[in-house]
């Protein structure tokens, strides 16, 4: 017993590993609907934001998480973790429902840039139809 005693004591003086320090950082940015371009290749639209907190560190060693922002700067604020999925009405001009569709909101990150996609899901192109106004935050822990 008295052995057992002096291990716990001895072992209590034994040097304790630091905890990590991890590191957080921000990317908020707005996509104005304007913004958005049309890639016929992929049947989506992207837009570019280049930021110099993606390094090369960051890149290959960090994590991160991308979020579509709700009604940001207000009290009724929220975030959705990307990919998102809404399921929208196709309405004409008088209000009358055509049908319905999906949207895909998703992101891809690289060194200086992030990248955000907007696919709606019979991938089709309407002249003149742009993606909606749309606020993103991104929470970098490396």
């Amino acid at each position: 017993m008295l052995a057992a005693l002096g291990f716990v004591l001895t072992s209590c003086n034994q040097p304790q590993p630091e905890p990590c320090n991890f590191h957080k950082d921000f990317v908020d940015f707005v996509v104005r609907s304007n913004d958005w371009y049309y890639d016929a290749g992929q049947g989506w639209y992207v837009y570019t934001y280049s930021t110099p907190k993606i390094t090369t560190y960051i890149y290959d060693y960090g994590t991160w998480t991308m979020s579509h922002e709700y009604y940001p700067g207000t009290s009724n604020e929220f975030l959705v973790q990307l990919p998102e999925i809404k399921y929208l009405e196709d309405v004409d001009a008088a209000g009358n429902v055509l049908g319905y569709y999906s949207q895909r909101i998703d992101y891809a990150v690289g060194v200086g840039f992030v990248e955000v996609y907007v696919t709606n899901s019979d991938y089709s192109y309407l002249p003149n139809w742009k993606p909606e106004e749309m606020a993103f935050h991104m929470q970098i822990v490396y």
